[in-house]
């Protein structure tokens, strides 16, 4: 990119050292150390000895015998790092909440003081009848039935569990009432108090944990309740009346799950620390209890917990369940104390069918009546009812050589006929005052929703060093390095067609850097964005809207700063803003053009990245996105490829749609579309002949009968002005007529792109439901 030639005194050391020198230089004297004009082509683009002597062939050998010991020292040191160095990710969690108890009745007694009296919802008894979920497998177009005319009654003021063998469909079932599921076909009925369930309504009455829910790492734990109970409240919420009143929500939401030490702490993650994972389930349970819902779906809140975090999660629940609310829970292999802390089971098995619904009993005295008057194994002494349960669905009674059919042998029970009149007479019983119905899709204004939505994203961004800070610092070191390239020849009035030719690929070089800098950083940060917004908007928060706008908001503030600190660097050190021609005013009109141009291209580039991780579902297939624009605006942006090589051809498409081409003309037009410092051509050059030809058309059709190169020294070289070589350089496309039409034609693009987002926001969701 930079001529050897022009590099700096104070730079040369890493020119010497730098692998990818070595390779190009050996690469280009096996190409031209035997073309007749090959060392006039490369002394012409500054490729000399520190002597001025060219280069033999003999270096190709020394590009050999520099590499291949390079690489086997970096192999070496590599498997000595590996050998003798562990990096591993802080260990996550701070210090417990509760200080040790002697037993756990001792967390249970303290759970019962935390009481929570939030009685401003409606008691939902949630039924349904025959549901049934069908999608299409996975090779071929036949249809798979995951669940099988499934009924039950979630009542208000009781916890259910739902459990099953592997694969029964506890969380499929869950999904589908919850309004989780995204495709298959769904049958049977769904009602809240005796009316259908009903899309809009049932979201903002619900909450819904997931087994692995994930919080904003940036955010505190105080921050993370207090943006949900602002997005979800109902406006009718005695909360909503003063700011005092929703601190005091918050903080009795804080109390209630023992988060007091942690309320000011940062969520956090795996890989820097924060909350343990204990706290992040306690976390994501009060988040959703924030928005005061009737009912509470949680998909395992005790997975992955030791006995006594399970405990007093399953404490915090009964609190819940004891102010009214339904609560329903997916569980796998809880302990006997937990699964005594349950009032109702509604148990499956493979294929999706129900097995057992009611009310457990005392110690599981129902269930296990049920079963053993079935003729299964009878439950020994001290045995966990839920294990011995999952265990007998297996056997075979009766010396039948097939296990036993425990779904039709519920269908024809008692306790199942007793169900089906207990749904009739839900419909028929039902009462108009407690139908479950709001006036509006959010309980917010769009305005308030958009707010609360740009200010969570302003501080994610603020608290995301390793994003927007490594962005700023590096745009400003970046600058200072390429700029310094140019330190020697910067109040120069001459330039060599190296050193110009240099300078012009500096400019290329670094909006290029800069540009992949941002959408490289914004494909992590936007995949957690979007993850959580995918999170927001099944449970009625917010819209696509609301995201798509925040976005904006939110970036574009650092765009500008990366931008301005890296302009603000660049353009003094490198001498770009010290043409002699122009006026104090022209050189800030000019520089601040410059600036535009290059807050474009890092806002097209990270509006891009934040475009392909709505597009597609993982990181890696957004980045192989971002390789693809990053290699097509490498290639037809104007330098590697010149205009006069694309147009005429098939591949002035690429030229012609690639932002980047639009970028550099403006960077090089406002940086050169007046220079007149002089540049030096030597009759080696390509630009030799076109430059001094009679007759040349340089910018604005102006007609130079001489040619616009002044030849000098008996034809060995000629004298151009700034302007007029860049003009030449590319084929007479690139001038500062364009500079507003570009401007506009990137602003287009800018839109553009924000309206894809828009669009993918909207209609597509990889929440893997």
């Amino acid at each position: 990119i930079v001529a050897p030639n022009v590099i700096p005194i104070y730079w040369n050391w890493i020119y010497w050292i730098a692998p990818l020198s070595w390779i190009y230089r050996s690469l280009l004297l096996n190409e031209f150390v035997h073309h007749p004009n090959g060392q006039k082509v490369m002394e012409s683009y500054g490729f000399l000895l520190p002597n001025d002597m060219p280069y033999g062939r003999e270096w190709i050998g020394y590009g050999f015998a520099y590499i291949i010991p390079y690489t086997i020292f970096c192999l070496l040191t590599s498997a000595y790092c590996l050998h003798r160095f562990r990096l591993e990710a802080k260990q996550g969690g701070t210090s417990d909440i509760t200080k040790e108890k002697d037993d756990v009745e001792g967390d249970a007694s303290e759970a019962e003081s935390n009481s929570f009296h939030d009685a401003s919802f409606i008691p939902v008894d949630l039924s349904f009848s025959n549901l049934c979920y069908d999608v299409t497998a996975s090779k071929g177009s036949d249809k798979l039935r995951l669940l099988k005319n499934v009924s039950g009654v979630f009542s208000s003021g009781r916890l259910c569990a739902l459990m099953g063998e592997s694969g029964a469909g506890k969380t499929t079932l869950m999904d589908v009432i919850a309004l989780r599921k995204g495709g298959g076909e769904i049958s049977g009925e769904v009602l809240l108090n005796g009316f259908p369930q009903e899309k809009t309504s049932f979201r903002r009455c619900s909450g819904y944990v997931e087994q692995f829910d994930v919080q904003s790492a940036e955010l505190t734990v105080r921050e993370t309740i207090r943006f949900s109970a602002d997005l979800r409240l109902d406006r009718t919420h005695p909360a909503r009346k003063t700011p005092e009143g929703m601190n005091l929500h918050v903080d009795e939401m804080i109390e209630m799950f023992e988060l007091q030490e942690q309320a000011d702490v940062l969520v956090g993650s795996e890989e820097e620390g924060g909350l343990s994972f204990e706290q992040k389930k306690r976390l994501s349970i009060a988040v959703e209890l924030a928005a005061s819902p009737s009912i509470l779906f949680l998909d395992e809140p005790t997975s992955g917990l030791d006995s006594r975090a399970a405990l007093l999660v399953m404490n915090c629940l009964r609190k819940i369940t004891d102010t009214g609310r339904t609560i329903v829970a997916t569980i796998h292999q809880p302990s006997s104390q937990v699964f005594d802390m349950f009032d109702d089971l509604l148990l499956l098995k493979k294929g999706g069918e129900v097995v057992f619904y009611g009310e457990t009993g005392v110690c599981s005295s129902n269930l296990i009546s049920y079963f053993e008057g079935l003729g299964v194994t009878p439950m020994n002494i001290g045995e966990n009812p839920a294990t011995w349960m999952l265990n007998v669905l297996g056997e075979r009674i009766g010396g039948e050589d097939e296990d036993y059919n425990f779904a039709t042998a519920w269908a024809q029970s008692s306790n199942c006929a007793d169900l089906t009149n207990h749904l009739a007479e839900i419909t028929e019983t039902r009462d108009e005052e407690t139908e479950i119905k709001y006036d509006s899709e959010f309980p917010v204004s769009w305005l308030k929703r958009d707010n609360l939505m740009g200010n969570r994203l302003v501080k994610i961004y603020w608290r995301s060093p390793a994003y927007n800070l490594v962005r700023m610092v590096l745009s400003a070191l970046i600058a200072l390095l390429l700029g310094s390239m140019f330190i020697p020849i910067r109040h120069s009035p001459i330039y060599s067609e190296a050193q110009i030719t240099s300078l012009l690929a500096t400019i290329f070089i670094s909006f290029i850097i800069i540009g992949v800098l941002s959408i490289v950083s914004v494909l992590p940060v936007m995949l957690n964005v979007r993850d959580m917004f995918y999170r927001h908007k099944a449970a009625g928060m917010l819209n696509y809207r609301s995201l798509g706008r925040a976005l904006g908001t939110a970036e574009h503030r650092f765009i500008l700063i990366a931008s301005f600190l890296f302009c603000i660097v660049f353009i003094p050190v490198s001498g770009l803003g010290m043409n002699p021609n122009y006026t104090l005013r022209e050189k800030v009109f000019w520089a601040f053009a410059y600036w535009g141009f290059f807050t474009f291209n890092s806002a097209i580039y990270s509006y891009i990245g934040q475009l392909f991780m709505c597009l597609v579902r993982g990181q890696g297939t957004a980045m192989v996105l971002a390789s693809v624009f990053i290699g097509i605006n490498n290639f037809f942006s104007g330098f590697i490829v010149r205009p006069q090589q694309m147009i005429g051809n098939f591949w002035v498409i690429t030229y012609i749609i690639n932002p980047g081409h639009y970028v550099y003309e403006g960077l090089v037009a406002s940086a050169f579309g007046n220079n007149t410092r002089t540049v030096i051509v030597t009759n080696a050059s390509q630009y030799f002949a076109e430059l001094t030809s009679p007759d040349y058309v340089g910018p604005d059709d102006v007609v130079y009968a001489n040619g616009v190169c002044e030849i000098m020294d008996n034809g060995s070289y000629c004298e151009v002005p700034a302007n007029e070589f860049v003009y030449a350089f590319f084929g007479k496309q690139y001038g500062r007529s364009n500079v507003g039409r570009n401007a506009v034609i990137l602003g287009c693009i800018l839109v553009g792109v924000r309206i894809f987002t828009f669009l993918a926001l909207r209609n597509l969701t990889y929440s893997g439901k």
